[in-house]
């Protein structure tokens, strides 16, 4: 059983940041890439990318909440319920199929009244199809992630996330450039030959992360079946429905899939908004977010971690224990985030050069000096996103997940998204104004997410029976 120790909460911690930084890693090289590729298709990957998964998050989100309550259930010390709540969430992920398909007339819509290019919505068109495709096995990849983590094979499940990262990557140099390789990285593109694999572009780029995934999601697969605890289970635990618990399961993770697509939807209309803006002001924005990766995505390992831990501890009916391991858990995120800003700050110039496209029509100097500007910003909200991360990990953790969807939603929609819509489309404002403005708004979420999680009244919340 996990305690509130220092040590024992890195054991999560970890694993959880190293898979993290293997998919950070993964879309780091995806953008590297594209831009070594063209401009335009490094303009078009991120707003497609961030609209589809905006899309399906609301979904995937509640699949995988399953995840915290395997995490319950093993503190609680109930294997088989563990092993239904895993089957629920497979449940909600097969219903997400039809769900997808629907959605791809929509976000085709969404795109064509984006305001960008016709040039760029060209290629956003089949980065956003293959990102819906994929919905599925994320949401199923989510899930079973979640149950290898939430009964205590966080290293294990790391070690999977890490072999479908490097896949992606492989399959990247494969299908984006073919048989022409990429001369400027030094990549031949005698594997493409070999395989027979025509030039795909951008297109190449999203089916290598949808092939990449489900590669996961079967790895996981058989692993999961293959526990100790799962040979010889019956059959019905995974493909009969316990509905008790899938109602539980919708109840709870119906905030934060809200919560995750009013968050992310927010996200993307800021994205789309800079879309409008000239090509450097994009360009800079769309390198500096995928820059910004590098410490963002391996920091959703320390929310990962404070949601297992004080899911764990929840169950075992540890309260205590369970808010002094989100506090633990932030200070480990805070000497995390002080490496992440030495390395920005050391190597601004190296960083902001290797995403630079040859066709760029920009110097190397107004790129620089708007990136660095840009890396600021990064710096700033760094510390205090911190907070909120570990925060929302914590919060959704102990089944939280109403008031975590209520300051998200409320924040995102009546504070953020206004003022940056004034900034941009009234006021003219560049894109430093506008990610001045995105740094307040995350402060003043870091201090409303301490106030919760310092009063407690998460502690009476009682996510399983």
């Amino acid at each position: 059983m996990i305690s509130a120790s220092y040590r024992d909460i890195l054991r999560i911690v970890i694993p959880m940041v190293l898979s993290n930084m293997a998919f950070t890693v993964m879309q780091f090289t995806d953008r590297v890439l594209l831009a070594r590729y063209s401009s335009e298709a490094i303009q078009a990957a991120l707003p497609a990318g961030i609209l589809g998964f905006t899309l399906l998050t609301f979904f995937t989100s509640i699949a995988s909440y399953s995840g915290t309550f395997v995490a319950q259930y093993y503190g609680a010390g109930n294997p088989t319920a563990c092993r239904r709540a895993c089957a629920a969430g497979l449940h909600l992920s097969a219903a997400i199929v039809p769900i997808c398909i629907l959605l791809i007339p929509l976000c085709y819509w969404l795109l064509s009244v984006s305001g960008h290019p016709a040039s760029l919505q060209v290629l956003e068109r089949p980065y956003a199809f293959w990102t819906l495709v994929g919905g599925p096995f994320v949401a199923m990849q989510w899930t079973l992630g979640g149950y290898l983590s939430g009964t205590g094979r966080v290293n294990l499940c790391s070690f999977l996330s890490v072999l479908g990262c490097a896949a992606n990557i492989f399959l990247d140099i494969l299908f984006i450039f073919g048989p022409a390789g990429c001369p400027s990285l030094g990549i031949p593109g005698s594997w493409a030959a070999f395989f027979h694999v025509p030039e795909m572009g951008i297109e190449g780029a999203a089916i290598a992360t949808t092939l990449s995934c489900v590669l996961s999601c079967i790895l996981m697969l058989i692993v999961t079946l293959r526990m100790p605890e799962n040979r010889g289970a019956p059959v019905r635990d995974w493909v009969k429905p316990d509905v008790p618990l899938l109602r539980r399961v919708l109840r709870f993770g119906t905030p934060a899939g809200i919560q995750s697509f009013f968050d992310l939807g927010a996200f993307a209309v800021f994205v789309v908004l800079t879309g409008r803006l000239d090509a450097l002001s994009l360009a800079a924005s769309n390198i500096v977010l995928s820059i910004n990766n590098l410490a963002f995505s391996p920091l959703i390992g320390f929310s990962t971690a404070a949601s297992i831990i004080v899911g764990q501890l929840q169950g075992a009916q540890q309260s205590d224990l369970a808010k002094k391991a989100g506090f633990r858990c932030l200070h480990l995120g805070w000497i995390y985030m002080a490496f992440i800003a030495t390395v920005f700050i050391c190597f601004t110039h190296p960083l902001l050069e290797i995403f630079r496209s040859p066709d760029a029509p920009y110097t190397v100097e107004e790129l620089y000096n708007l990136g660095r500007a840009l890396l600021i910003c990064i710096i700033v909200w760094g510390f205090f996103d911190t907070m909120n991360v570990t925060f929302i990990g914590a919060l959704k953790g102990a089944g939280d997940t109403k008031m975590v969807m209520l300051i998200l939603t409320i924040g995102g929609w009546l504070v953020w998204v206004p003022a940056e819509v004034l900034c941009l489309l009234v006021l003219g404002g560049t894109i430093v104004d506008a990610w001045i403005l995105q740094c307040v708004y995350i402060i003043l979420l870091s201090l409303i997410f301490l106030g919760r999680w310092y009063r407690g009244r998460w502690q009476k919340i009682r996510l399983i029976t």
